[in-house]
């Protein structure tokens, strides 16, 4: 089955050279984080490789990374396909939200820039920190019914480099969920969220997805197999709801079982 959002992306790993900075190794992964310049710690390299193993990094593919800083301002520049990039709805805002999880899950709230770059680090795209972006991850947000949401409500764990989030079900209820969401992999290898609710005996997950992303008719259809696959494994005798959302988590499209 064909991953979703950051799924699609093809990392590369770096040419050898000598110049690119100290390294550091992320345990789990075929990764590798450098770190060059003033400013820009070891503990820093750790942190971020920590980081992106839940948003970007897998466990099989090799991938890249140099951290660099400018005054107050960090770079995340990854080794990438340029080829593959070009022809990538989305991929610039699903780089956009890196940057800003990473500035406040890492850098202290420090503006983190996103660069693409070939296995030199010689970039081709450079992506700034986006405050659109930041404001719309830390908005509070209107359910299907109005009700206003935000991640403080919600229980979050993450699995299977997918971050999840339940109100209102027991731990054993999205324990089961989680672990069926990660075995079927269709989230898996990028920033996906999943919020998991329950309204009566209708248990409801809902997706944020980027705007280029929910109105692609490939990801939809994609996702029309998604949500069966999950009504018959994990919900097969009770009623379930599955929204598409935007960032803000406002519904955009629902199927209903």
């Amino acid at each position: 089955m064909k991953k979703i959002m950051l799924g699609l992306l093809v990392v590369v790993a770096l040419t050898a050279c000598t110049n690119y900075g100290k390294k550091v190794k992320v345990d789990g992964t075929k990764s590798e984080v450098y770190y060059k310049g003033d400013g820009v710690t070891e503990t820093d390299a750790k942190n971020t490789g920590e980081f992106l193993k839940k948003v970007f990094f897998t466990g099989d593919k090799a991938a890249s990374v140099q951290i660099t800083k400018e005054g107050e301002e960090y770079t995340i520049r990854f080794v990438y396909n340029k080829s593959v990039y070009d022809t990538l709805k989305g991929a610039e805002d699903e780089f956009k939200i890196i940057g800003v999880k990473a500035s406040k899950e890492v850098f202290g709230g420090k503006k983190v820039n996103i660069a693409l770059a070939d296995d030199h680090f010689k970039d081709f795209k450079t992506i700034p920190y986006d405050e659109a972006t930041a404001k719309s991850l830390e908005a509070p947000a209107p359910d299907k019914e109005n009700v206003v949401l935000t991640k403080e409500d919600f229980e979050h764990d993450s699995a299977g480099g997918v971050d999840f989030y339940w109100k209102g079900i027991s731990d054993d209820e999205s324990k089961t969920i989680a672990e069926y969401i990660v075995k079927n992999g269709a989230f898996a290898g990028g920033t996906a969220e999943i919020y998991m609710t329950k309204e009566g005996d209708r248990y409801i997950l809902r997706f944020p997805m980027i705007e280029s992303a929910r109105t692609d008719p490939a990801y939809i259809t994609e996702l029309d197999k998604v949500t069966k696959e999950i009504k018959d494994n994990v919900f097969p005798d009770v009623p379930f709801s599955f929204f598409i959302t935007d960032e803000l988590l406002t519904t955009v499209k629902s199927w209903d079982y």
